[in-house]
């Protein structure tokens, strides 16, 4: 596959934005309701914002955040819930939902403060909350107080993993081994739990890279797009060949900004064909594996656009696991129907006990 450009180029949504400002409300939830269902997410915030200027609801505000985040508008979509969150201000779901997108728009220190505002307004149920608090708290160098953090939802954490675990979580890892530094990769199809396991090192202390939101793009014939139908509208047959894989250009930029951090660096995401091209760039390769009952448990939990049950995304995930669950290139197995903080402890002890050198011709790829 060819090299592609960066960054991704705008689809020309003049047409729908000329459509949507002729259309009353059931008309624009009909058209809103025929983009959703193909896959055209940004068409689907054109006719979705047009119903919102019309009569704001708290439901709307937050799909579009959804619909934003889907489409990695981050900033807009931040703007937009932050707006929502002056005509609602004692929604936790809003509140919630900014600190979500804060997230992957790299905005740690506003994260971290709506993650604690979130805390501080409603007990959590889960250790989810928690995570992304320390997380934020430990990227921006505030480790005293992620460890405060910590010790404060101690009793929370310990109804949802052992005291190990939470003994993890409390000391970060300013108390573990240092790692060799490098690329580490942690690959699986969806619903092994990358993404979970992605968020316990990043509350530990760990950089991450998020390649399904940083890095991925739908691929075609050295075209590439955030939204599948961009490509099936111009190839209705295009099912079939659309890959979800790794620009060049976009993989140049972040593991170069990586390498500059001297340190270990976990990218999160990917498996098979999308990320064959770099293996040898990682210092060592993780796959996570999982039954088909937990994928279609965990995918379910999920609530994703693109992966609800009963959606193509769901039934092709259940498709791939059984091919998927042993790698074609070389990589440490790690079963991840297991704790995340279980699954943590031993890859960090894989990284620790079976480091390798990064070839000399990689070290300025």
């Amino acid at each position: 596959m060819s090299d592609c450009v960066t960054p991704l180029p705008e689809r020309d949504l003049s047409w729908h934005q000329a459509q949507a400002a002729g259309l009353g409300p059931v008309r624009l939830q009909r058209a809103l309701n025929r983009r959703l269902n193909r896959g055209d997410y940004r068409a689907a915030i054109v006719y979705l914002t047009r119903l919102q200027d019309s009569a704001p609801t708290l439901e709307r505000a937050l799909k579009l955040g959804q619909l934003h985040m889907r489409c990695r508008n981050y900033e807009q979509g931040l703007q937009l819930l932050q707006q929502a969150a002056a005509q609602w201000p004692d929604d936790l779901s809003l509140l919630r939902a900014r600190a979500e997108i804060a997230m992957p728009a790299q905005d740690f220190v506003q994260a971290g403060a709506l993650w604690r505002d979130f805390l501080a307004r409603q007990a959590p149920q889960g250790p989810y909350p928690v995570l992304r608090a320390l997380a934020c708290l430990r990227q921006t160098g505030h480790f005293a107080q992620a460890s405060d953090l910590a010790d404060y939802h101690t009793e929370m954490l310990r109804k949802s993993m052992t005291r190990a675990g939470v003994r993890m979580l409390q000391d970060g890892r300013q108390t573990l081994s240092k790692l060799p530094r490098g690329l580490y990769l942690i690959s699986g199809n969806n619903g092994t739990g990358k993404s979970t396991l992605g968020h316990m090192l990043q509350a530990l202390g760990y950089p991450i890279i998020d390649a399904d939101t940083q890095i991925a793009s739908f691929c075609l014939r050295g075209h590439f797009s955030d939204v599948r139908y961009d490509l099936q509208r111009l190839n209705p047959q295009a099912e079939d060949e659309i890959v979800w894989a790794w620009p060049r250009p976009r993989v140049t930029e972040h593991f170069a900004a990586a390498r500059c951090r001297r340190e270990a660096v976990f990218v999160i995401g990917g498996f098979g064909r999308t990320i064959a091209p770099y293996c040898d760039r990682f210092r060592q390769i993780f796959h996570l594996s999982a039954p088909d009952h937990i994928i279609a448990a965990r995918l379910a939990r999920r609530a994703s656009i693109a992966h609800r049950p009963g959606s193509k995304g769901f039934e092709a995930a259940l498709k791939r696991n059984a091919r998927h669950r042993q790698p074609e290139y070389a990589a440490t197995v790690l079963c991840s129907d297991r704790p995340v903080w279980a699954i943590c402890a031993e890859l960090l002890s894989h990284c620790r006990t079976q480091s390798r050198e990064v070839p000399k011709k990689l070290a300025n790829a």
